[in-house]
């Protein structure tokens, strides 16, 4: 599986950083599903209890500048990970105004994102 984004549109990377923050307020682990087209964040926090359903889906062009995407196989086109939203925004909140912002997916002992932020001179 690989997975890398490059967004360079500081308010296409403001927008998005408002987006993280408001999931990561709603919940403390959520999906995030990657496809080619698509990023899905997912939270199904106790819903058989009465608790919180959401779904929110973010069109990768509308966002990113460069999305490279290869899931188990061609059939199964897509990635899905288990995220802690505050974390990513905590990253995503270092990149305010930055000249570009790199999304990849790597393995440290367990599969991640890893956030690169290219910073204005």
């Amino acid at each position: 599986m690989k997975f890398r984004a490059k967004m360079v549109d500081v308010s296409c990377l403001n927008h998005f950083t408002c987006v993280v923050n408001t999931i990561s307020k709603l919940t403390k682990t959520c999906m995030l599903r990657l496809t080619a087209g698509h990023l899905y964040f997912m939270l199904s926090d106790k819903v058989a209890n009465g608790g919180v359903g959401m779904w929110c889906e973010l069109s990768q062009g509308n966002f990113f500048d460069e999305f490279q995407l290869e899931g188990v196989s061609a059939e199964a086109n897509e990635i899905y990970l288990e995220l802690v939203p505050e974390n990513l925004f905590r990253a995503l909140k270092t990149a305010y105004n930055a000249r570009s912002l790199k999304i990849k997916l790597t393995k440290k002992h367990c599969p991640c994102i890893t956030v690169a932020v290219e910073l204005v001179k």
